[in-house]
């Protein structure tokens, strides 16, 4: 694609998706950290519902933002300013994408392992300890990889808008 047909901005739908992708992570993050921390009693099984749908939710999201990129034309590569720097872009996105699955499929793993579904519809009593389930401490290990994942992602737009001032946050909000 030439560089004159290229969009300056994603397309209104990726840029909906991103967002909405940053709020799915955010969420369950937190909830993770803040109330699911230790083994939930019975009351706070329904918050791991919660939790688990929001993942889900986040899951599909996520397959929308990959086939986005692949129906709507992006803005050409956004330069760091060193072929290295550009390189570690591009493989903390992807990285990105692989930790949200591994959080994923670590979470359902997690999940299936002690029955939450059985929990949830009555049919079973929360662990006494999730912490005696391995997928659960992957899970956990997966949330401190995105963290620093999402935080380094928001380290390099904060770089980009403010010590590079090429303005990339525009890019990826709504507008002309």
């Amino acid at each position: 694609m030439s560089i004159e047909n290229q969009p300056k901005r994603y397309h209104p739908l990726h840029v909906t998706l991103h967002w909405l992708t940053a709020l799915l992570i955010f969420m369950p993050i937190m909830s993770g950290f803040l109330v699911l921390a230790r083994t939930p009693d019975a009351q706070e099984a329904q918050m791991l519902g919660v939790h688990k749908w929001i993942g889900i939710i986040l899951g599909l999201v996520i397959i929308a933002r990959i086939v986005t990129r692949f129906v709507f034309k992006r803005p050409a590569p956004a330069d760091a300013g060193h072929p290295l720097l550009n390189l570690a872009g591009k493989a903390a996105h992807f990285l990105l994408y692989v930790a949200a699955f591994g959080m994923l499929f670590s979470g359902d793993s997690l999940d299936e392992a002690y029955g939450l579904e059985n929990i949830l519809a009555g049919n079973g009593t929360m662990p006494a300890d999730l912490f005696v389930y391995p997928e659960r401490i992957i899970h956990g290990n997966f949330s401190y990889v995105l963290i620093a994942l999402v935080a380094l992602h928001v380290g390099a737009a904060l770089y980009h808008q403010f010590i590079r001032k090429d303005n990339l946050l525009a890019r990826m909000w709504y507008g002309k």
